[in-house]
């Protein structure tokens, strides 16, 4: 064991999350292992999101190599944490629970609830205390705060892609602990983050994670215009209210690098009202005009009959990609009794309906509303050919939708 002062050796295991719609970099780490190598620790990061959850020892074997003092596991759930255990026994190690997300959350966030995960007050005299010291530096102003160590992370594994295909990364831009709580990050140090990461990792398509940018319009101008000024020659992804989309700040957003925009949805009151689907229609045209990308996260009751006929719906707007979010019933509230699926194979069906649904409304705005659904029936039967078997199925690819247009 090291001595007083001397480096620790820290190895990270991150979970998956299993409410992630998608797998994401965990930045809130990333940020963590940024001030412990500062403070002249050596810091190693295992994202088991990353690797086939059957093959938990391979998975950890570099760890065990590593031969870290202190193993700090980021679960949300006790159980979580045995297999892992068991994986490394015999190692001599530390090994620390902080019961924490460290996906969605964000720095703030992740303080926060590893701090009351914890039942026992740090022991100065513990090795362990350097996570705690550390944990408490990281509830600082996120402006504060050292780049996160994505040096640790194998940035290129990550399913984090434009909708045509280009590898994305996450870039933090503020935090929020409350509807009315936003604290956005300088805009500067985003921009100077940016230009970082393209010129250390080779990255030129960023993803914008936290507050939307509409949450605080005038730091929004702020942020656009700052970029403007940079011309850092990358393009990125924010998440904006689709009722707050303007012309102006559309032209604005160009001007500034942005590819695609992320709409978050929320499918009742969206999908299901026929006023707000057209409005959103006409707002996705509009975006489409100014050469950029839309996305939806779109979030749906696993409680309600109607969420089949909502992706269904889903596909008619003319959006370019959809994620779909389906959280567990409420206590004490039963999925629709129809409903047999297991709740964490939910959300995999509604995306595969999804591209189902999106390849008919290919054929209808390709042969009309009455000859498309019957051409994509014959379509998907294989009497139109492999290569009209392959649209109707949902796209040429497996899991890639058709994209607009083609064929025509």
């Amino acid at each position: 064991m090291p001595g007083e002062g001397d480096a620790v050796k820290i190895a990270f295991v991150a979970l998956p999350n299993d409410s992630d719609s998608y797998i994401t970099p965990p930045l809130p780490i990333g940020y963590l292992a940024a001030l412990l190598e500062q403070q002249r620790h050596i810091v190693r990061i295992y994202d088991l999101a990353l690797h086939d959850p059957c093959a938990l020892a391979e998975a950890l074997a570099p760890l065990r190599a590593f031969r870290p003092h202190i193993v700090v596991i980021a679960a949300t759930a006790p159980a979580d944490v045995a297999p892992i255990e068991a994986a490394l026994a015999g190692i001599p190690a530390s090994i620390m629970m902080l019961g924490l997300n460290m996906r969605s959350a964000t720095p703030g966030h992740a303080v926060a609830q590893a701090l009351w995960s914890i039942d026992r007050p740090p022991d100065t005299s513990d090795e362990q205390s350097v996570i705690f010291e550390a944990l408490l530096g990281l509830d600082d102003d996120l402006d504060a705060l050292p780049f996160p160590a994505r040096h640790l992370l194998p940035l290129e594994q990550y399913p984090l892609f434009t909708p045509v295909g280009d590898l994305q990364t996450s870039i933090l831009i503020g935090q929020q602990f409350g509807p009315d709580s936003f604290v956005p990050r300088n805009p500067a140090l985003i921009v100077a983050e940016m230009r970082s990461v393209a010129r250390e990792y080779g990255i030129r398509h960023f993803v914008f994670t936290g507050p939307p940018l509409s949450a605080d319009l005038a730091w929004q101008r702020d942020v656009l215009r700052q970029l403007v000024l940079a011309d850092l020659g990358v393009s990125w992804e924010g998440s904006v209210e689709y009722d707050r989309i303007t012309p102006e700040l559309l032209r604005m957003y160009r001007r500034a690098g942005c590819e695609v925009l992320c709409f978050p949805l929320d499918g009742t009151a969206v999908l299901g009202a026929k006023d707000a689907r057209a409005t959103l229609a006409q707002v996705v045209e509009l975006v489409h005009e100014h050469a950029i990308a839309v996305r939806a996260q779109i979030d749906l009751n696993s409680a309600q009959a109607a969420m089949p006929v909502l992706v269904d719906l889903a596909a008619t707007v003319g959006l370019d990609d959809v994620r779909f979010s389906v959280p567990p019933a409420p206590p004490g509230v039963q999925r629709d009794a129809n409903t047999s699926v297991p709740l964490e194979n939910i959300t995999e069906m509604v995306q595969s309906r999804y591209r189902s649904s999106l390849s008919r409304q290919f054929f209808i705005e390709r042969f009309g509303p009455h000859m498309g659904p019957m051409l994509w029936r014959v379509g998907r039967a294989g009497l139109l050919g492999r290569t009209w078997q392959r649209r109707a199925a949902g796209g040429d690819e497996p899991g890639q939708p058709l994209p607009r247009g083609a064929g025509a």
